[in-house]
């Protein structure tokens, strides 16, 4: 078990993050980085993810004058792309499916956690009048926790 430990720590994707964490300001980390490789780096790229929906939804939001509700489906698009990319290249296991069948199942399986922010958005935000910055931000850790265990157990797995 171990040994399975080690090797998922030293993927070849995970080199960045390594040399990342070898420079001399943020070296301070590096033992915390190493007990936990993998989990500090979905951590990050989870947090790109969760930065730029949260982002584009308050840009859309604020510069297009649309609902919180079309904001937030428009930043769900966006951001789901952009944590595809992050998520296949960096973090999971390459599978033997094409690039375009592990999108359209990662777009699909997060339909899910859209759904729930986009029906919390409607209600809270459209019809309750609360803050949108707010609403979202409380719908972060929400939506992080459900989509890494749709991700793990749906999208980025091999075919056996």
């Amino acid at each position: 078990m171990e040994e399975n430990k080690n090797i998922e720590n030293n993927k070849p994707q995970f080199a960045i993050f390594d040399w990342i964490v070898s420079l001399p300001v943020i070296r301070i980390l590096k033992p915390l980085y190493e007990w936990k490789k993998a989990f500090w780096i979905y951590c990050f790229l989870g947090f790109i993810s969760t930065v730029s929906n949260y982002i584009f939804t308050i840009v859309f939001a604020d510069a297009f004058h649309i609902s919180g509700t079309i904001a937030n489906v428009l930043a769900w698009l966006l951001s789901t792309f952009i944590s595809f990319i992050l998520f296949r290249y960096f973090y999971f296991d390459r599978t033997n499916n094409s690039f375009i069948n592990e999108l359209l199942k990662f777009a699909s399986a997060r339909v899910f956690t859209l759904g729930v922010e986009t029906l919390s958005v409607l209600v809270f935000v459209d019809y309750l009048k609360f803050d949108l910055r707010i609403v979202k931000a409380i719908l972060i850790p929400v939506t992080a926790i459900l989509n890494y265990f749709i991700s793990k157990l749906f999208v980025f797995k091999n075919k056996e």
